[in-house]
């Protein structure tokens, strides 16, 4: 199993630069027929990022973006079960992908309510916003 960083898994979904998109797919398949491709939970975060505040993607199309790689066949995902559940918080939700796994990470370690100053995530009803004072 091979694991790829953010920047080629980018080239594969956005094709911003079209000689690394090539290389990128290259790699992707050298890595399916070495035993599969391993994303890791930070890829995805970066992934998500990247595509809302640099390619202007929306809510649902960076979901879709995030499903279809998790989907993928030959990919193993880290945490695949809090991730995917994550993505569907996120795809309804009004906060960031990363707040959704911090929660999901979270309430699978049983440590609730999440704290934090973000107003838009303290709408979830597991989280709270930090007391002042």
């Amino acid at each position: 199993m091979v694991t790829l960083d953010t920047n080629v898994v980018l080239r594969i979904v956005y094709k911003d630069d079209p000689a690394q998109a090539d290389l990128a797919v290259t790699s992707w398949r050298r890595a399916a027929k070495a035993g599969g491709v391993f994303l890791t939970e930070t890829v995805l975060v970066e992934l998500a990022w990247v595509l809302r505040a640099a390619a202007k993607f929306g809510r649902s199309d960076v979901a879709a973006a995030l499903r279809h790689l998790c989907q993928s066949v030959d990919i193993t995902v880290q945490n695949e079960a809090i991730v995917l559940a994550a993505l569907e918080r996120y795809e309804v939700g009004p906060a960031d992908f990363s707040d959704y796994l911090i929660l999901e990470e979270a309430s699978a370690a049983r440590a609730l309510p999440v704290v934090t100053f973000d107003r838009e995530f303290a709408q979830e009803p597991e989280v709270e916003l930090a007391l002042h004072g």
